[in-house]
């Protein structure tokens, strides 16, 4: 994933994206295309800025306009509308700097703000890996919804079998940098734990 993502060079091969050549282009160039959720849910957000301001950061992203938060204030009502679609009352938080959110609606955060661009290529750097069980089904559950609806291409890393298993059409499973399964469709929603875990041995 940091291959794709450009914080690590590719020893060969190429990478395409959006049919664009990147594999020597930097984070920056990529980001044009590509958006990123860590497992870490303090680096994908400003925990200095406010949920509203760091909306605006990323919406400013892709454009050239200069960040300018006062112009941005009938914006609020749209922020609002959006934030109350993730169930996890960020709406009220809209003024709150993002320090003092919890996790699970930091990096629920970070996943809307990931999104709002609409990228060719979403990562999801085990994403919920940092989240207690409760907060990490929450958390997966608004990622689905919001894969589905915006229709997103997504590459997830989890090892959290049970995620592997329910989410996506694919499921590629690495082990010591050599692929030992890949599976789609069909073959993969017949597949269960017993098999993933004996593909290991």
């Amino acid at each position: 994933m940091n291959t794709i993502a450009g914080t690590l060079s590719a020893d060969a091969g190429e990478i395409d994206l959006a049919d664009h050549e990147v594999s020597k282009k930097s984070v920056a160039y990529r980001s044009r295309w590509m958006s990123r959720v860590f497992q870490d849910p303090k680096m994908g957000t400003a925990g200095d800025l406010t949920v509203f301001q760091n909306l605006v950061l990323a919406q400013s992203h892709t454009k050239t306009s200069s960040l300018k938060w006062y112009q941005r204030k009938n914006d609020l009502d749209k922020y609002r509308d959006l934030l109350k679609t993730l169930n996890m009352g960020l709406e009220n938080f809209l003024n709150t700097q993002v320090k003092y959110l919890s996790g699970g609606q930091r990096q629920a955060l970070s996943l809307l703000m990931a999104t709002m661009s609409k990228p060719e290529l979403l990562l999801l750097d085990e994403h919920t890996a940092a989240l207690d069980p409760k907060t990490s089904q929450e958390v997966m559950r608004i990622t689905d919804k919001i894969i589905l609806h915006e229709q997103l291409t997504t590459m997830m890393i989890t090892h959290k079998m049970s995620d592997a298993l329910k989410y996506g059409n694919r499921l590629i499973m690495v082990q010591d940098g050599q692929i030992k399964l890949d599976v789609r469709g069909t073959e993969k929603r017949n597949l269960n734990k017993e098999q993933l875990l004996a593909a290991f041995e």
